[in-house]
């Protein structure tokens, strides 16, 4: 079984301590979590996690939008306690806006099986953008073979155009949506979520849940449990 949690931990860079990065490892080890995702980790988050996580036997992998530092240059990264076969950084389109987005892809192995993770976090502003941004992301999907779990911050509510029709394409891919069915955005009026999963055909769902006892973001994570079928 693996448990799989994603979670925008929020860039509060100018506010940082280190019960931020205590609050983001005890959810780790609490509910045992074996794909962590993150989303706008910034550096000097990344630098506390990555030393508490070396201890703790896992790793974390992904690199940053930009080479050059700067407030903005955050990293969607994968934790995993996994043995890790390969990593790379997509990026992703993302003009007119002035942010560069980027996926993160690790693949490893798990009981024999080699199973590709993914994690996002797209456009928040503009729907042409995040719409560019979901169709090279389908591209990418579609010449994987391996089992696939992909997750994000994916800015898009679940009764938006755009995202319904990246879900009916995932589906024709054998991927299906892990709907939790209330906001993951906790300022959110709706109750619907921004903060997505989505698994191959390969998994069968065990359990889905928010995390809402954790206040360290402005996001809920989403957390769930899978087999292999």
């Amino acid at each position: 079984m693996l448990t799989i949690c994603t979670f925008n931990i929020q860039n509060d860079s100018k506010n940082y301590d280190i019960s931020k990065r205590d609050q983001i490892i005890s959810l780790l080890e609490n509910k045992n979590i074996d794909i962590y995702n993150l989303q706008e980790v910034y550096s000097r988050l990344d630098k506390d996690l990555t030393k508490a996580l070396k201890s703790l036997s896992y790793y974390i992998c992904g690199t940053y939008r930009f080479l050059i530092p700067n407030r903005y240059n955050e990293k969607t990264p994968i934790i995993t306690n996994k043995k890790i076969i390969s990593n790379r950084t997509y990026h992703l389109p993302f003009l007119p806006s002035i942010t560069k987005r980027i996926m993160t892809k690790v693949e490893i192995e798990d009981k024999g099986k080699i199973v590709s993770i993914y994690n996002t976090h797209l456009e928040y502003k503009y729907d042409s953008v995040k719409e560019k941004q979901l169709k090279k992301i389908l591209k990418i999907l579609k010449k994987d073979n391996n089992p696939i779990i992909l997750t994000g911050d994916f800015n898009l509510k679940t009764n938006k155009e755009i995202f319904n029709n990246f879900v009916s394409e995932l589906e024709k891919l054998g991927i299906q949506h892990i709907d939790v069915s209330d906001k993951t955005l906790k300022i959110s009026k709706y109750h619907r979520a921004i903060d997505h999963i989505f698994i191959s055909d390969d998994f069968k769902l065990i359990s889905k849940k928010r995390i809402t006892d954790i206040n360290t973001s402005d996001h809920y994570p989403v957390l769930i449990k899978v087999d292999y079928k």
